[in-house]
């Protein structure tokens, strides 16, 4: 069966970011993708746009707040409306799209890894509309 995940993230091609502006949102998570803790030093050295999840309205923000360190497969579920985060940074997720795969790699506890600076935690208010989206069943669109 064919892997239905995209190769890059939506909008990778558009806007490139240098490194020395994205490592310190990387380092913030621990050069870890917040959704799994899977490490992502590797990928975030080679693309640190492609390995960061945008919650924002601007393709080009490096506003540490927008930007989620995250694996693709993180990506892709989120920007699909198969997952989305609640209040608490806690999962909430489509089980009926959802990769199964996926669903057992997310962390155990249940929500996001937020970094110990709070300067680097989500923004709720960009998470809202995502949210709102999820629950009413909908694709977000931005």
């Amino acid at each position: 069966m064919a892997s239905r995940k995209p190769k890059q993230p939506r909008g990778f091609r558009e806007v490139q970011q240098p490194l020395d502006v994205l490592t310190p949102i990387h380092a913030a998570y621990g050069f870890a993708c917040a959704f799994t803790g899977r490490d992502l030093r590797a990928e975030a050295s080679a693309d640190p746009r492609g390995y960061l999840l945008n919650i924002g309205a601007d393709p080009r923000t490096t506003e540490p707040a927008l930007l989620i360190p995250a694996c693709l497969d993180a990506i892709y579920a989120y920007e699909r409306g198969h997952l989305a985060l609640g209040p608490r940074y806690n999962f909430l997720v489509d089980l009926e799209t959802i990769d199964p795969e996926f669903l057992q790699a997310l962390n155990p506890i249940g929500r996001l890894t937020a970094p110990s600076d709070p300067s680097f935690h989500p923004s709720q208010p960009a998470l809202t509309p995502h949210l709102i989206a999820f629950m009413r069943g909908r694709p977000f669109t931005a």
